[in-house]
């Protein structure tokens, strides 16, 4: 009881030292046939996650096909030469392991997760799936309309279709950025299974790839099944792709999506941003986490806690291999749309030209340093970093040095990258949103030139 009486109710308790950690040590080895093999030994449960890294992801499929690198990807499980669609999802189950497969802009993911005890016969599967998929007509038909459905559904949802019209603006025509990742309706409606084949041939092949194998398992171990599931796999993927990144407006712009009657304005303010590999990055992240990163950054606890204009309000870098887009996106009602552009604009301004207090910094420097940990903890995150590594060339040593990099971030970087890197002078504003009640206000606030497009029917291609 004499305790609880010393305890001060009236002061938050300070946060305690930042916890050691130690990412795990990554072993690499390289199959003949080109493929690279990572192993990282990870924690004390009897768990193991492999993943294949490959060069097939949408930053290589044909403009007039965007969306075929995920549909591909998601008819992997469809079935396979031996085994239909349920019999693979059977398989599946009677082993207890997870399967997922995805395309990014710069790669197609595919991983398991699997009890130790069945790692060689999940491993199996797994190659199965990854070398052997059937693509029967019936199958990708289905996976291809339930693909358009779902972006008829997000033309139907004002917050994703501000994601996807969004690049339209901020890329220029050309840019494979510019288009959704997973397609317009015409692109992917225009996919057939012979374009799903061609695609697989042309991308998914051992040389350049990589299998990233975590848990509870030794390098030599993991090499060994590497071998026997995956050595007489052969192929070579295309060229990476390559492309010049270039901005769709050089003036700060306003475009309008109109959606009458509606209620609420989806905002979307954006710019091309920076590679993965671009030496700011880490000081972009304390930025970031300042600007609109975290629940206490400046553009939350302006829109949110000071105005009531938002539930939320948040920014960040897509990093890809080539320069991804940089948003701020939030949702607010129609009558303060333009005072909510208004201020996410002030404290972009503020933050490039008023040195950030030391205190302020730190904190952000604290909660990225002391959240990396919790970001690393299962097999599935663990091999999410190592995509990372193999996907944008990062040293197998990089998250052991990521900490410290964070840590020595200052003031003084943060101001420099936010005036390099945030340029308010030619920001896209996307806004949708009811035309006819938004645009005079936004027309006010003397930013730009505001245009209104119209809703789904008219996408920028």
């Amino acid at each position: 009881m004499s305790e609880a009486r010393t305890f001060d109710r009236s002061r938050a308790p300070t946060p305690g030292p930042v916890r050691p950690f130690r990412f795990p040590h990554v072993e690499r080895a390289l199959l003949d046939n080109g493929l690279t093999v990572l192993t990282a030994r990870h924690g004390r449960l009897p768990v193991v996650t492999a993943a294949l890294v490959l060069e097939a992801g949408a930053a290589a499929e044909p403009a007039e096909r965007a969306g075929l690198a995920q549909l591909v990807a998601h008819a992997l499980d469809a079935g396979t030469r031996t085994r239909s669609a349920d019999e693979v999802a059977w398989a599946l189950e009677r082993l207890g392991v997870e399967f997922n497969a995805d395309a990014h802009w710069d790669a197609a993911i595919l991983s398991i997760v699997t009890p130790r005890d069945r790692l060689e016969p999940a491993l199996e599967l797994f190659a199965e799936i990854a070398r052997e998929p059937a693509f029967r007509a019936e199958e990708v038909e289905r996976l291809r309309d339930e693909q358009l459905a779902e972006i008829l559904q997000r033309q139907k949802e004002p917050g994703a279709l501000a994601a996807d019209r969004a690049p339209g603006f901020i890329f220029a025509p050309g840019v494979p950025y510019r288009r959704p990742l997973g397609g317009t309706y015409g692109s992917v409606a225009a996919i057939g299974v012979e374009d799903v084949r061609a695609f697989y041939r042309g991308w998914y092949a051992p040389r350049g790839a990589s299998l990233l194998v975590v848990g509870d398992i030794d390098a030599a171990t993991a090499c060994t099944l590497a071998e026997s599931r995956f050595g007489d796999w052969t192929g070579q993927p295309g060229a990476r792709p390559s492309f010049e990144v270039r901005p769709g407006v050089q003036r700060a712009t306003v475009f309008v999506i109109d959606r009458p009657g509606s209620v609420q304005s989806e905002i979307r303010v954006g710019d091309v941003g920076l590679e993965r590999g671009h030496p700011d990055y880490v000081p972009l992240q304390v930025m970031n986490s300042l600007l609109g990163g975290a629940f206490t950054s400046r553009l939350n606890m302006n829109l949110r806690e000071r105005h009531g204009f938002t539930y939320g309000a948040h920014s960040g870098f897509a990093f890809r291999r080539r320069p991804g887009p940089f948003l701020i996106q939030t949702a607010v009602a129609t009558e303060v749309t333009a005072r909510a552009t208004e201020e996410i604009l002030r404290e972009v301004r503020r933050l490039r030209d008023e040195a950030a207090p030391e205190a302020e910094v730190a904190a952000s420097r604290d909660y990225l340093a002391g959240t990396l940990p919790l970001e690393l903890q299962t097999t599935e995150q663990l091999a999410g970093r190592l995509a990372d590594l193999v996907v944008h060339d990062l040293p197998d040593d990089y998250f052991d040095r990521n900490r410290q990099q964070i840590l020595a971030v200052t003031a003084a970087d943060v101001q420099r990258v936010a005036r390099e890197h945030l340029r308010p002078e030619r920001f896209a504003i996307v806004v949708v949103g009811d035309a006819g009640a938004i645009v005079p206000g936004l027309e006010a606030l003397g930013i730009g030139p505001v245009e209104v497009h119209q809703g789904p029917a008219q996408e920028p291609v």
